[in-house]
């Protein structure tokens, strides 16, 4: 192609374009365009490569990316709900009121948004709070002892639904029911106002018949060191630090075991002569060679093992007879010993034999003689006399035997050194369990001891040990029971501890209380002289876990509990109950009545309404259980009808409930009553409406006098809704929204009909919209605030209308 042509078809473009789009020519000398493409040249050097290509992209739609920057830079942005600025004095009227109105909206969004962040911030901490004091209980339910071990939690078991029809299988072994059975004629016996026996002994001497010969032991320890005459009415803990009969009677019970042991050795009779006894097992024991560095002598034996086996096996007498056969020099320490026995002092003779000890006798070689001076002299209490004592009952009896009437530091010197100098490791504890609970019993560590079982397998029997020792007003129980297992109060002498009796017995029965639950339940009554922090009886409080534990559907432990109610056909006077396992524990402080008011108070703090329903209806208290029937049926009365159904049960026992009222059998409170039958209306209401029944939903609507036909109806329908209790007004939405629904329903149908002549159609259609106008104006003068879906489906059902 040559220029002349090129230069042609040039032309031609210019024109066209001239003709197409009328723009102005743009003249350009060789000079401008070079400078031009300086510009532009240096403009694309500078930028970016995506500043390149915005540019690119928006110059394709037409856009001056420079302009528009500088237009974007040149606003003046404002915070979103900043507050308008304050309108000079010059202002007009209207602008004045403008800014204030905005003011206030503002003001109002802002308050509301920081209340509901306070809210949303108080029920989070709420919620931690409750949950974490959950995980707590979970938490201290699992302590097991003072070195702060843990059980295992394992993940909650599942929901299982078992074939009602199979057999329920007991859990409780052979020696639990036993144990259980001792409990629940104790506690018959008690509730029937007959003496109290000592549960003590009865489960020592029920303990005899499994067997077990280290358990049969313990069991004898316990009940002869709570030996006391008069029951401990003041602090368990102080009294045994003040009260010198645990003492004596740990004494006694080391003696006794010990004179057991001398009869089988030398093969005697129990009942012989102690004098004759301990002859024989000196002569037994000590051979001429075994007699060396042993001072004196009578008879050719050793007298001074002569006189401290006496004492090791509680013959006093002997003693003293034997130091009056070895001569006049003796008188005196015999004599020391026969005032001692009779509780006398004799201050100077005693002063006199401790200068003889200092002197001569604490540096002899008759480990015995050194051991008989102590013993009654309470010289050296830090001797340790491993020559004489070797075995830890020997220790412990020398220990006991220096302490005098009175001596509370000596004695918390001594459970020092069993429970916190020694301590379970010295005693091999984990495979001597038995040897170390006794060390414990006797030097009046009840508490540790119990714990101690309770670590270590024998959990059975340690939750009869803390029972029978509380029943006796011996066990230093936990100030709170939300505390260990084992813990220690500040104010208590050293180092007893307390022991937290509820979270052992709950433990303990919670095993068995679906399966047993009559011996739960008396496990449970143990507990009934203790509270919890709110001041709740524990007793009570156990029940309400097991009613409550059981499920709101599953009232089997219910009505094992408290009895299952009569039929219609049986049910001559209103609340008449089978009589149920509770009635067991009828007394003066538990009557039936007043106990299942007290725990249907609590079921209603716990949100189970149904089961509080019941149990108010047994207890006679009518006002309260139609008053939480009503806030029951007021949930569900909306709901379609299935069969069932929590609504279902609800719809029934309405029923029963209006059959009580109509017979004039119960006597309610006007308002109550005046409820419950506006929410029967309303449930029959509901129930046509779901099965279709248009009229006669209507008909039954109208009897309510709560929802108008017609604007003048209005003001009437807000009177009635006004006088209405809180349960009820919490329906009126959803009543509103069926009648609305129910209007919308005949509107449609009404509109493709032809049966009706024209001025009837548009007089019924009429008549419809105007119900629905009513509706909208009673749900817009409500004297609360309707939820915002209810005024949505209100005004869409209208528009539908229109």
């Amino acid at each position: 192609m040559d220029l002349n042509t090129l230069l042609q078809r040039a032309q031609n473009l210019t024109n066209e374009a001239k003709a197409e789009y009328e723009m102005p020519q743009v003249e350009r000398t060789l000079q401008q365009v070079l400078q031009a493409t300086t510009d532009l040249h240096s403009r694309v050097t500078q930028s970016s490569n995506k500043d390149i290509q915005a540019h690119i992209l928006l110059g394709s739609k037409g856009i001056d990316l420079p302009k528009l920057t500088q237009k974007l830079e040149a606003l003046n942005a404002r915070k979103t709900f900043e507050p308008v600025d304050v309108v000079g004095a010059d202002t007009d009227v209207c602008t004045f009121l403008k800014n204030e109105r905005e003011n206030a909206i503002l003001s109002v969004i802002e308050d509301t948004n920081k209340n509901i962040s306070e809210t949303v911030s108080k029920q989070k901490w709420v919620n931690l709070n409750s949950t974490w004091n959950e995980e707590k209980s979970r938490l201290l339910d699992a302590l097991i002892g003072p070195s702060q071990n843990f059980i295992d939690l394992q993940r909650l078991p599942e929901h299982i639904t078992l074939d009602p029809n199979l057999p329920i299988s007991r859990c409780l072994s052979p020696m639990e029911l036993i144990y259980a059975q001792e409990l629940r004629h104790y506690n018959e016996l008690l509730l029937k106002g007959a003496h109290r026996p000592n549960l003590v002994q009865k489960f020592a001497v029920l303990t005899s018949s499994f067997g077990d010969d280290r358990l049969t032991d313990m069991w004898s320890t316990v009940a002869a060191v709570t030996q006391v005459n008069e029951p401990v009415h003041s602090d368990p803990i102080k009294a045994r630090q003040q009260r010198p009969e645990f003492v004596i009677n740990a004494k006694s019970c080391l003696e006794r075991h010990y004179k057991i042991y001398m009869c089988t050795l030398v093969g005697a009779a129990h009942s012989s002569n102690c004098y004759q006894l301990v002859r024989a097992y000196v002569t037994n024991r000590f051979s001429a060679q075994q007699a060396i560095g042993l001072v004196d002598t009578l008879d050719d034996k050793p007298l001074w093992p002569m006189v401290y086996y006496s004492l090791r096996c509680g013959a006093a007498e002997a003693a003293v007879e034997f130091l009056h056969e070895a001569g006049p020099s003796y008188e005196d320490f015999a004599q020391v010993i026969a005032d001692r026995s009779a509780g006398a002092v004799n201050s100077r003779t005693e002063t006199q034999l401790k200068l003889q000890y200092a002197n001569k006798i604490k540096n002899s070689t008759d480990a015995y003689k050194k051991a008989v001076y102590c013993l009654i002299l309470g010289c050296d209490p830090n001797e340790l006399h491993g020559e004489v004592a070797k075995t830890i009952d020997d220790y412990l009896w020398i220990k006991l035997a220096m302490l005098r009437p009175g001596d509370a530091a000596g004695y918390g010197r001594l459970q020092s050194e069993i429970l916190e100098k020694y301590g379970e490791k010295h005693f091999h504890a984990s495979n001597q369990t038995d040897v170390y609970f006794k060390a414990l019993v006797l030097v009046g560590l009840f508490e540790a001891s119990i714990e101690l079982l309770a670590r270590n397998g024998q959990s059975v029997h340690a939750v009869h040990m803390a029972i029978a020792l509380h029943e006796l007003g011996m066990l230093g129980g936990a100030r709170s029971v939300s505390q260990p297992l084992l813990s220690i109060d500040i104010a208590d002498p050293q180092p007893l501890r307390r022991l937290n009796l509820t979270r052992l017995v709950r433990l303990y029965a919670q095993r068995f209380e679906r399966t047993d639950t009559t011996e739960a339940l008396n496990y449970y009554f143990t507990l009934r002289c203790l509270r919890d922090p709110k001041g709740r009886n524990m007793f009570l409080t156990c029940v309400c876990d097991l009613v409550v534990g059981s499920g709101a559907l599953d009232t089997s432990i219910f009505d094992l509990i408290f009895g299952q109610r009569m039929t219609d056909a049986d049910e001559e006077v209103p609340g008449s109950f089978l009589r149920g396992i509770f009635r067991q524990f009828d007394c003066p402080e538990f009557d039936t009545n007043t106990t299942a008011s007290l725990i249907a108070e609590e079921l209603v703090a716990r949100g189970s309404f149904e089961m509080a329903v019941r149990l108010y209806e047994l207890a006679g208290n009518y006002n309260l259980a139609l008053k939480h029937f009503n806030i029951l049926l007021a949930q569900v009365v909306q709901l379609s009808p299935q069969e069932g159904s929590q609504r279902a049960r609800l719809r029934d026992e309405a029923n029963r409930f209006s059959r009580l009222l109509a017979a004039l059998r119960i006597d309610v409170e006007p308002k109550i009553r005046g409820s419950f039958a506006l929410l029967q209306l309303l449930l029959v209401f509901f129930d046509l409406h779901h099965e279709g029944k248009l009229v006669q939903a209507l008909e039954q609507l109208q009897r309510t006098k709560l929802m108008p036909n017609t604007t003048d109806d209005v003001e009437g329908c807000l009177t009635t809704i006004k006088k209405l209790s809180g349960e009820v007004i919490k329906v009126i939405p959803d009543v509103m929204v069926a009648a609305m629904d129910i209007t919308l329903t005949q509107y449609n149908q009404l509109m493709p009909s032809g049966t009706c002549s024209s001025n009837q159609l548009q007089l019924q259609l009429e008549k419809l919209r105007v119900r629905a106008k009513a509706l909208s104006n009673l749900a817009a003068s409500m004297p609360f605030r309707m939820p915002y879906e209810t005024n949505k489906r209100l005004m869409q059902l209208e528009l539908m209308m229109h």
